[in-house]
């Protein structure tokens, strides 16, 4: 999604596989240009003939209107009042499958909030969505879609009919209980039960269009979406399905990692994964935010160079690539080389985990831990469903309603320029800096898990009300507790950067030490060396430009043996001093501090009166 067809990563646990019981649904939003804010639609009635303007969430481009619905529901980024979840990735698909404006005046974007805004489950989203397509027309690529609630979590894949018709094709899966799976950005739905409507959903046509159309001339059993209408490649593998992979592997561990290596290298596409897998135990939320930090640490894929030596990590072990995906090598003309797409990437508009959480009333059920820019690299602070407004700093429109964000104006007041400061900042020193923003981030959502479980019980009590009017102070409290978190965040993060900016500054890692042991600047400063492996490469490169001659080497060592002499006379002489300057002012010789001190300004003292 986000005008890339290699852009988007979606996790998705159902609730028997959570450690709370919720389903889970977590997505990156990627794209290099996007400017995230916090999209918020609030409830709605409107009269008979009313019309709904949309615009392309890639492009900007007006698609055109529909009527709008009798009543709408308020929705904050990718979930709803009533506790529905909708998110995606784009696969592309057959190139002739592709829909315009020219096809349809609904896009994916639109299609997930108008969705997000007319239902009230996940087997109602899907019937929305259909409705959509099917009554305005189809206007993107295949999409695939993660829809829960809380008691269903569902896997859809659609594509749409290009020229030869409107509308579009789409199966969708039910994940089984205690089951987890994913997407990004390639199709994964193959065969499918066709006459399990508990389990599995699907447009009546799905197999005859193909078949209509000239891509298949199976039988209907051996029909498999992703086969027909977007066949696995290389590209499909090694850049989409590994990154499901990785999730795969987290839950599943080694062996069942290495029995499918060779599939996400893009090696064996025969060796296709199963759907979905049945993790060993159960996951947590916070389990969910660190595999949407994954670069293929500890992997066959690791793209920090500590695994296996990387260049493309540089000195800095730094995971993030220059773009293209692909390239090429003037050195080795006629070959094309690659970049690993991991799940956490640079260019990341927003990063959220969502909850459907159980035996809670609607407006508690949907919890959207949001988090702006790089996965790795972003916060991910607790914004309920229900909430009718969105912190300063953090909200605003997009493309999808007609409106230009302000990319192109840095604030310090705009969380999605905050948090790329800091992001950004790491990348030039990886090794060093990141550590310490992980622990930030590790505080920050430790802390909020902790408030939401304060903010549940005091919200629980006024919507559990029989009072209308005080089940709308419940949701005001929601409100204005989002509210509070996200803009103490932003304002936190300012201070984070300007912290990490003073400490990890010139190569050098600065930190604060007392004015009294260190006047000159109160603080002290040690070299930022590169790793040893990096120095070996230098001298690899370079062979003996860098080199110190042995003769060099010698006379310096001659050099320093005098000079340690004369520096032995010269504290010698410091200390007669010191002490003389001590018993004088009758202060305790024994006080190190204060030899420490004396020590100083005589040795100023006796350099500036050359008396050694």
């Amino acid at each position: 999604g986000a005008a890339s067809t290699l852009a988007c990563t979606n996790l998705l646990v159902s609730k028997g596989a959570s450690l709370d019981g919720s389903n889970i649904i977590s997505y990156n939003a990627d794209a290099s240009n996007f400017y995230t804010t916090i999209y918020h639609y609030p409830a709605g009635t409107n009269v008979n003939g009313t019309m709904r303007k949309l615009w392309s969430w890639d492009y900007g481009t007006y698609l055109g209107e529909i009527p709008e619905a009798t009543e709408t529901y308020n929705v904050v980024g990718n979930v709803n009042e009533h506790g529905l979840i909708i998110t995606e990735s784009t696969f592309g698909g057959l190139t002739e499958l592709t829909c315009t404006q020219r096809t349809g005046t609904v896009d994916y974007g639109s299609l997930i909030w108008l969705t997000l805004q007319r239902s009230k489950t996940a087997r109602e989203a899907i019937s929305t969505m259909n409705f959509l397509v099917t009554t305005y027309g189809y206007a993107s690529t295949g999409e695939s879609f993660s829809i829960a609630d809380r008691d269903e979590l569902w896997y859809l894949e659609l594509i749409g009919k290009g020229r030869f018709a409107k509308g579009a094709v789409w199966v969708a899966r039910k994940v089984p209980d205690g089951y987890v799976t994913g997407h990004a950005n390639q199709a994964r739905i193959t065969t499918f039960p066709q006459g399990d409507p508990l389990t599995c959903l699907f447009s009546a046509d799905v197999i005859s269009f193909a078949r209509e159309i000239g891509l298949y001339d199976g039988t209907d059993a051996e029909f498999s979406f992703s086969d027909v209408y977007d066949p696995v490649t290389f590209s499909g593998a090694r850049f989409c399905e590994a990154r499901v992979w990785s999730f795969f592997t987290a839950v599943m561990g080694a062996e069942w990692s290495n029995q499918y290596l060779d599939y996400a290298q893009g090696y064996n596409l025969a060796n296709r994964m199963p759907l979905w897998v049945k993790p060993a135990s159960q996951i947590s939320v916070q389990d969910v935010m660190q595999f949407m930090r994954s670069h293929y640490e500890n992997t066959a894929l690791d793209m920090t160079g500590q695994s296996f030596s990387d260049v493309g990590a540089g000195a800095f072990s730094v995971p993030v690539r220059a773009s293209p995906l692909t390239w090429s090598a003037s050195n080795f003309k006629g070959s094309q080389f690659f970049h690993e797409r991991a799940i956490a990437q640079g260019p990341t508009g927003w990063s959220i985990v969502c909850q459907a959480r159980p035996n809670l009333p609607d407006a508690l059920t949907a919890l959207m831990w949001f988090g702006i820019d790089d996965s790795s690299t972003s916060v991910h602070f607790p914004v309920y469903g229900s909430v009718t407004r969105v912190p300063a700093g953090w909200g605003g429109g997009g493309p999808q309603d007609g409106v230009t964000p302000p990319m192109m104006t840095f604030s310090l007041t705009s969380a999605f320029y905050v948090f790329n400061l800091v992001a950004n900042w790491a990348y030039t020193r990886w090794d060093a800096i990141y550590p310490d923003v992980l622990n930030e981030i590790l505080t920050h959502e430790k802390e909020y898990f902790a408030l939401v479980e304060e903010t549940d019980r005091k919200a629980l009590a006024l919507l559990s009300d029989s009072n209308p009017l005080v089940q709308a102070q419940g949701v005001e409290y929601l409100t204005k507790f989002t509210e509070n978190v996200g803009e103490t965040l932003l304002t936190d993060w300012v201070s984070f950067f300007g912290r990490l900016f003073v400490k990890y500054r010139d190569g050098f890692i600065t930190t604060a030490k007392s004015a009294v042991t260190a006047p000159v600047c109160g603080c002290d400063t040690s070299s930022l060396p590169y790793q040893d492996e990096w120095y070996n490469r230098i001298v690899e490169d370079t062979g003996d430009v860098y080199k110190v001659p042995r003769s060099a080497i010698a006379a310096d060592g001659v050099k320093a043996k005098k000079w340690t002499t004369i520096e032995k006379k010269r504290f010698a002489s410091v200390q007669l001093i010191a002490h003389s300057l001590l018993v004088r002012a009758k202060i305790d010789v024994e006080s190190h501090m204060v030899v420490t001190l004396m020590e100083r300004q005589c040795r100023y003292a006796i350099y500036a009166l050359d008396i050694i």
